[in-house]
Protein backbone atom coordinates (compact mmCIF):
# COMPACT_ATOMS: atom_id res chain seq x y z
CA UNK A 1 0.00 0.00 0.00
CA UNK A 2 2.55 2.05 0.37
CA UNK A 3 4.26 2.38 -2.78
CA UNK A 4 0.62 3.44 -3.91
CA UNK A 5 0.82 6.52 -1.68
CA UNK A 6 4.24 7.23 -3.17
CA UNK A 7 2.50 7.95 -6.47
CA UNK A 8 2.00 11.28 -4.79
CA UNK A 9 4.89 13.37 -3.65
CA UNK A 10 6.08 13.70 -0.22
CA UNK A 11 4.63 17.27 -0.43
CA UNK A 12 1.08 16.42 -1.03
CA UNK A 13 -0.27 17.49 2.24
CA UNK A 14 0.64 21.12 2.31
CA UNK A 15 -0.25 21.59 -1.35
CA UNK A 16 -4.18 19.96 -0.19
CA UNK A 17 -3.98 21.57 3.34
CA UNK A 18 -4.32 25.25 2.04
CA UNK A 19 -7.46 25.18 0.03
CA UNK A 20 -8.97 23.42 3.11
CA UNK A 21 -8.43 26.28 5.28
CA UNK A 22 -9.76 28.66 2.71
CA UNK A 23 -12.65 26.78 2.30
CA UNK A 24 -13.27 26.03 6.35
CA UNK A 25 -12.64 29.60 6.78
CA UNK A 26 -15.04 30.70 3.72
CA UNK A 27 -17.81 28.22 4.81
CA UNK A 28 -17.66 30.22 8.40
CA UNK A 29 -17.74 33.53 6.45
CA UNK A 30 -20.92 32.71 4.49
CA UNK A 31 -22.79 31.53 7.50
CA UNK A 32 -21.86 34.52 9.48
CA UNK A 33 -23.50 36.76 6.76
CA UNK A 34 -25.97 34.67 5.96
CA UNK A 35 -27.28 34.91 9.75
CA UNK A 36 -26.75 38.43 9.33
CA UNK A 37 -28.20 39.13 6.44
CA UNK A 38 -31.62 37.64 5.95
CA UNK A 39 -32.82 39.29 2.73
CA UNK A 40 -32.29 36.26 0.39
CA UNK A 41 -31.12 32.76 0.35
CA UNK A 42 -27.92 33.19 -1.42
CA UNK A 43 -25.78 33.00 1.84
CA UNK A 44 -27.81 30.36 3.48
CA UNK A 45 -27.53 28.34 -0.42
CA UNK A 46 -23.59 29.45 -0.17
CA UNK A 47 -23.04 28.52 3.42
CA UNK A 48 -24.50 24.85 3.06
CA UNK A 49 -22.29 24.56 -0.17
CA UNK A 50 -19.04 25.44 1.36
CA UNK A 51 -20.08 23.57 4.34
CA UNK A 52 -20.16 20.10 1.65
CA UNK A 53 -16.79 21.69 0.24
CA UNK A 54 -15.02 21.88 3.55
CA UNK A 55 -15.76 18.01 3.99
CA UNK A 56 -14.50 16.81 0.67
CA UNK A 57 -11.10 19.20 1.67
CA UNK A 58 -10.94 18.16 4.82
CA UNK A 59 -10.78 14.53 3.80
CA UNK A 60 -8.41 15.26 1.04
CA UNK A 61 -5.92 17.13 3.36
CA UNK A 62 -6.17 13.81 6.01
CA UNK A 63 -5.63 11.34 2.85
CA UNK A 64 -2.75 13.83 1.78
CA UNK A 65 -1.57 13.92 5.17
CA UNK A 66 -1.42 10.51 5.75
CA UNK A 67 0.30 10.09 2.77
CA UNK A 68 2.74 12.46 3.38
CA UNK A 69 3.35 11.13 6.75
CA UNK A 70 4.18 7.93 4.79
CA UNK A 71 7.85 9.83 3.89
CA UNK A 72 8.87 10.47 7.14
CA UNK A 73 11.69 7.87 8.11
CA UNK A 74 12.08 9.45 11.73
CA UNK A 75 10.16 11.64 14.02
CA UNK A 76 12.28 13.93 15.56
CA UNK A 77 12.16 13.76 19.68
CA UNK A 78 9.25 15.84 20.64
CA UNK A 79 7.81 15.81 17.69
CA UNK A 80 5.40 12.69 18.14
CA UNK A 81 3.02 14.54 20.91
CA UNK A 82 2.75 17.70 18.32
CA UNK A 83 1.82 15.61 15.31
CA UNK A 84 -0.54 13.33 17.22
CA UNK A 85 -1.96 16.21 18.36
CA UNK A 86 -2.21 18.14 14.75
CA UNK A 87 -3.88 14.59 13.56
CA UNK A 88 -6.79 15.28 16.22
CA UNK A 89 -7.13 18.68 15.93
CA UNK A 90 -7.78 17.34 12.09
CA UNK A 91 -10.30 15.02 12.38
CA UNK A 92 -12.11 17.28 15.61
CA UNK A 93 -12.40 19.97 12.34
CA UNK A 94 -13.85 17.26 9.83
CA UNK A 95 -16.46 15.97 12.66
CA UNK A 96 -17.05 19.79 13.28
CA UNK A 97 -18.06 20.49 9.66
CA UNK A 98 -20.03 17.26 9.49
CA UNK A 99 -22.20 18.12 12.84
CA UNK A 100 -22.53 21.77 11.27
CA UNK A 101 -23.42 20.68 7.51
CA UNK A 102 -26.15 17.61 8.70
CA UNK A 103 -27.67 20.60 11.18
CA UNK A 104 -28.02 22.74 8.27
CA UNK A 105 -29.57 20.21 5.99
CA UNK A 106 -31.69 19.90 8.70
CA UNK A 107 -33.10 22.96 8.83
CA UNK A 108 -33.15 23.34 5.00
CA UNK A 109 -34.81 19.61 5.10
CA UNK A 110 -37.48 21.16 7.65
CA UNK A 111 -37.88 24.37 5.71
CA UNK A 112 -37.44 26.15 9.01
CA UNK A 113 -37.35 29.02 7.51
CA UNK A 114 -36.53 27.94 4.39
CA UNK A 115 -32.88 28.89 2.88
CA UNK A 116 -31.52 30.38 6.60
CA UNK A 117 -28.96 29.70 8.92
CA UNK A 118 -29.07 27.73 11.76
CA UNK A 119 -27.43 29.18 14.44
CA UNK A 120 -26.13 25.90 16.05
CA UNK A 121 -25.01 24.91 12.90
CA UNK A 122 -22.86 28.25 12.54
CA UNK A 123 -21.53 27.34 16.10
CA UNK A 124 -19.99 24.25 14.78
CA UNK A 125 -18.65 25.65 11.93
CA UNK A 126 -17.08 28.20 14.04
CA UNK A 127 -15.50 25.77 15.83
CA UNK A 128 -14.43 23.78 12.84
CA UNK A 129 -12.57 27.32 12.02
CA UNK A 130 -10.63 27.53 15.62
CA UNK A 131 -10.65 23.75 15.40
CA UNK A 132 -8.20 24.13 11.48
CA UNK A 133 -6.84 26.85 12.85
CA UNK A 134 -5.10 25.50 15.76
CA UNK A 135 -4.13 22.50 13.46
CA UNK A 136 -2.65 24.84 11.03
CA UNK A 137 0.14 26.78 14.04
CA UNK A 138 0.64 22.67 14.70
CA UNK A 139 1.43 22.17 11.59
CA UNK A 140 3.49 24.81 10.98
CA UNK A 141 5.03 24.54 14.45
CA UNK A 142 6.71 21.12 13.07
CA UNK A 143 7.43 22.64 9.99
CA UNK A 144 9.11 25.51 10.45
CA UNK A 145 10.49 24.91 14.06
CA UNK A 146 11.40 21.44 13.69
CA UNK A 147 11.96 20.94 9.90
CA UNK A 148 9.58 17.87 9.76
CA UNK A 149 9.41 17.16 5.90
CA UNK A 150 11.31 19.35 4.82
CA UNK A 151 15.16 17.41 5.39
Amino acid sequence: MSSLFHLFPSTIHPMVVHFTIAIVFLAGLAGIVGLMWRADGFFPKLYMLMLFLAILATIAAGVAGVISESYLKTIPNGVGHILSTHKFYGELTGVSLVISFALQAWRWWNRKPAWSVSGLSLLFSIIAVILVSMAGHLGGTMVYDHGLGVS
